[in-house]
Order: structure tokens, then sequence, then C-alpha cells
């Protein structure tokens, strides 16, 4: 059975990449997904089980919601609180039986028509953030969030046509260092047709140990012709937090994801930068598909020093408010925020929080626009369905759901700045804090 929901968590899977949902769902592969915006907790993380996540998988960005560490349920306890089956599901074992008795030719096996049938029922829904992972899935979600695996470099999602799409290649590794652009689609890996294949699927093939090479046919767009390129794979470490100080006294943090470490990583990177008196800053959140919610909150504090960083509300109408908590070590100084469509859940908390405190501005692109909340559920069989509980909004009540939030100062980064190495986004974002007269 297909996985279309996959590329649609609020999160990022790794593949020897990194994953973590938005809105979208993403893997790394060495390459990875995005989280999504949502609760949940890695088990491996935090705790064990749901919490809030911010998206992440995502890659469409990869955006999750941002959940909160919960112990891993006990399942027999589960089982024994399922309800006694509903009379309708008796139709649906008839036509199961009817299937297995007299159907032609060869079914799945039962536990994918039992995939296949969840599905269905979620595909009614329309909603493209509550999809089911199967075990591998569940696998790969959890342990992509360690930040570091053997792949390719890059951050992926299932393509609408079949194959898999890169949403960032991690600059200076090796799917970037290969040529690899993002919104590439790859569709063949090692001659291997992978267009009908899972995102998980595709993703065992794409992963692969240090030092091998992978070959992979790539649809890019814009391209008549497919490409064909060789990447060898690698340790891939991704660093969560990057810092240093620019020319004109002007200080850099950028946040890769939203992990249970990353609070306490920033505040260490902030203590350093402003230990050297520096006249402004400039985060940035570009391609951060997104991670945990209660990360979004402690991050987004401090930048603002009061007030809400975000608003949730539930399906009964009642809301629930995340207020700025106290220490930000950032309330006061200049601040300028750099985001793009790869910015998505609990990015779009902090810049959001930001942009409605009055504390900076957003420069470069419309974010990606992930503004629900899910839960992760892990089942007995080792699969995760993850939930839509809330939809969260900024401190004004401003929903970003399909929509995102909209930059102060647009500016377009290209594919020919990337390949050149210009950064017109930050150039403008220092310009911007020079035309504060901050330098004088």
């Amino acid at each position: 059975m297909g996985e279309n929901g996959l590329s649609r968590v609020l999160g990022w899977v790794t593949i020897g990449v990194l994953v973590l949902s938005m809105m979208g769902s993403a893997f790394v592969l060495g390459f990875g997904v995005g989280f999504g915006t949502g609760r949940w907790t890695a088990p491996d993380q935090a705790g064990a089980s749901a919490s809030r996540i911010a998206p992440a998988w995502g890659t469409t960005p990869l955006p999750t919601a941002t959940p909160r560490p919960q112990e891993r349920p006990d399942e027999d306890a589960r089982v024994n609180r399922l309800p006694e089956e509903p009379e309708e599901f008796r139709v649906f074992w008839e036509a199961m039986q009817a299937l297995r008795e007299d159907y032609y030719g060869e079914l799945p096996d039962d536990r994918e028509m039992t995939y296949g049938a969840i599905r269905g029922v979620l595909e009614l829904l329309g909603d493209e953030n509550t999809t089911l992972l199967d075990p591998k899935s569940a696998e790969f979600f959890s342990s992509d969030l360690s930040g570091s695996f053997e792949g390719i470099g890059a951050r992926v999602d299932l393509a609408p046509g079949g194959g898999v799409r890169v949403v960032e290649p991690f600059e200076g590794q090796p799917a970037y260092e290969a040529g690899i652009r993002r919104g590439d689609i790859i569709i063949k890996v090692d001659g291997q047709d992978i267009t009908g294949m899972s995102l998980s699927e595709a993703i065992q093939l794409i992963r692969g140990p240090k030092g091998t090479t992978v070959r992979l046919t790539i649809k890019r767009p814009g391209e008549p012709e497919l490409l064909e390129i060789k990447v060898v794979r690698d340790r891939i470490e991704i660093p969560v937090v990057e810092y240093k100080m620019l020319d004109d006294d002007i200080a850099y943090l950028k946040l890769s994801e939203f992990n249970s470490r990353s609070p306490e990583l920033v505040r260490h990177a902030l203590r350093e930068l402003l230990r050297q008196k520096p006249k402004g800053l400039i985060l940035d959140l570009r391609g951060n598909p997104g991670g945990l919610l209660d990360a979004a909150v402690e991050i987004a504090s401090q930048f603002v020093g009061e007030g809400n960083i975000l608003i949730e509300r539930f399906k009964d109408g009642h809301e629930r408010t995340y207020p700025a908590r106290r220490g930000g070590l950032a309330t006061e100084i200049p601040l300028v925020v750099l985001v793009n469509d790869g910015s998505a859940s609990a990015s779009e908390i902090v810049a959001g929080a930001i942009q409605d405190a009055g504390r900076g501005p957003l420069i470069g692109t419309t974010t990606f626009g992930k503004g629900s909340v899910q839960v992760p559920h892990y089942l007995s069989d080792g699969s995760l369905l993850r939930v839509t509980t809330a939809l969260w909004f900024t401190p004004k009540g401003r929903d970003i759901e399909g929509k995102g939030l909209e930059p102060d100062i647009e500016v377009e980064r290209t594919l020919e700045d990337r390949a050149a190495g210009r950064d017109p986004q930050l150039d403008k974002a220092v310009e911007y804090l020079l035309g504060l007269g901050i330098g004088e």
C-alpha cells in the first residue's frame, strides 16, 4: 500500500538524512523529512511517545506541531480500553471474508489490508496531517531525530506524481556537493524505478553506509532531460545550531530544527554571542521544518519578553495560551528573522510571535503554513498514528494554516544565487540592521 500520507506529516524524516513533519512531512536522507507541528516526542528522546511537536516532517516543509513528552502507553492497557466492536464493522468483516474466499487475484497480507483500511478512513477526513506511518516509517521518524546518520544529506518528501522530492539539500553535505538541488525529484535509485514506492521504501534504497556510492536519476523542474548524479554517502551530522559574528558587530544564529536539546543550545549560542557585545542579531529559520512545541515556546521566549507566544484552539472551542517565559536573553537587541517556504510549524510559531510582538521584521519569502497540532499514537504493532487535535494561532490571532506568514520584507534567493554562493536575504537583513543606525 502507498504511504502518500507520509509526505504530509508535519515534520521530516531523516534518511541518512533527517526527518521531521510540516505540515507536510519530509524525510531526511542522510536525507530527511521534516517534523509536523503537533504534540509529539520521539521515543528515544525526552520521554517516549506522545508529545507536542511543531511540524517538522515536513517537506513540504515538513511541518509538525509541537509536542510535549509523554510516556509510551501500555499497549495491553490500550487494547483493554477498546470499545466493543460497532455493529457497522460487521459489514467490513463481511467484505473482507468475501475477498478472502472469492477474489481471483492475490490479496495483500492482512497487515497491509489493515493499513489500507485505516488510510481509507484517514482519506475521508480530508486532513493531510492526520496520517498513519507503518512500523518501519515510524522507526525512521524516531531514530532520525538524533541528528546523525549515514546517507546523502538532504531533506525529502514524497513527490505528488511519484518519486522522492528534495526539499532541502544540506549545505556542505554529499547531496549538495554533488549538485542536487532543492525541488529535484528522484525517480530512480541505482537504476531501480522508485515512482511506485512508498517514501520509506525509497529512503531505504537511498540510504547506505558511509563511503558507498548511490546513482540517482533526477527529474529537475525546467530541464527537458533527466539527470544522473552519483553521490558518495557519508556520516551526516546536522548541526542544530550554528552561530557566528558577522562584520559590523552583527550576530548570526541559525536554527535547523526544534528538538529537546534546541533550547539549551540556543541559550548557549546567545550567551556566547552576547558576550561579544553585538549591536544586532539575525535569527535564521530558513529550511527549518519545525519540531517540538515546548522547544518553540522556550526559544521564542528568548526573543519575546512578554505577551503570548501562541494560542491553541480545540474543536470544542476552548483555547490554551502559551505565554512568554521569563529570563529571555535577547529580548532587547535589534532583531531580524530570516524565513522561507521551508520554515514550518515550530519555526512559524517563533517567527509569528516575534512578528506580532514587533520585535523585528521577517525577511525572505512566505513560510510553509503549518498551523495545526498533532498527537502521536504508537499502535501495538509499532505503527504510528498522528492525529490532528487542534489549530494554533499567532498571539494576534492570525491563522496561518495553508497560508503561512508573509515576510515584512520580501526577498528571493534563487537557485542561481545559491550556486554562486550569494545570499541576498542575509544581505538584506544586514542592510536593515545597519539602517537602524546600530553600526554608528
